[in-house]
């Protein structure tokens, strides 16, 4: 399921049974994922929220109020530390958004989008991401997710747009309860590999 190809000195590496779960904040990825999860997928949890944490428990200055340009490594850092992670599982590997989730991250925080570029022409996975789109009923704020809905659906308006220009064919995951969503997603994947 690995390919290896070398590109300008640099290891471009296609994971086929990675697949991206992506789309606008608060549209129902992670409660999708934890269905996923429990019908025995390989799951992988975003970095956004594990960072968060991390840096505030002990004040870190790796959080967007204190070092917007840290915070967006060290998620970028954490994307490719979870992909080299799986790297060894022929199942597969379902991510809470990806390494090209954080050129968005970049662009909302004011920090430089190239090393997410770079990294994203570098790791790639399954051509197949599965989107999110942004949904006003579930929407909801707390600790980490402080955006407004209508921020968080531009933001995921850019994030359709980033994985159209590098080539992935985003499938739009219906407005349902996350077990169905869950059905779907397990099913489109049991269809392609």
């Amino acid at each position: 399921m690995r390919r290896v190809e070398l590109q300008q000195n640099r290891r471009k590496i296609f994971m086929e049974n990675f697949f991206i779960l992506t789309g606008a904040m608060g549209s129902g990825k992670s409660a999708t994922l934890s269905n996923l999860k429990d019908s025995g997928f390989t799951t992988v949890n975003e970095p956004a929220r594990q960072i968060l944490s991390e840096q505030r428990s002990f004040d870190g200055n790796g959080v967007p109020e204190n070092d917007s340009s840290l915070f967006v490594e060290l998620m970028l850092s954490r994307a490719v530390y979870q992909y080299r992670r799986y790297q060894v599982r022929n199942v597969p590997v379902i991510f809470d958004r990806a390494i090209p989730d954080n050129i968005a991250y970049a662009s909302l925080l004011s920090a430089s989008q190239q090393p997410a570029k770079d990294t994203s022409e570098q790791y790639r996975y399954n051509t197949t991401v599965f989107f999110f789109p942004a949904w006003k009923e579930i929407y909801i704020t707390d600790d980490e997710r402080k955006m407004t809905f209508e921020a968080a659906k531009i933001f995921g308006d850019e994030l359709n747009g980033i994985y159209n220009n590098l080539g992935y064919k985003l499938v739009e995951v219906p407005k349902k309860s996350a077990e169905d969503r869950c059905n779907f997603i397990k099913e489109y994947i049991e269809s392609i590999l």
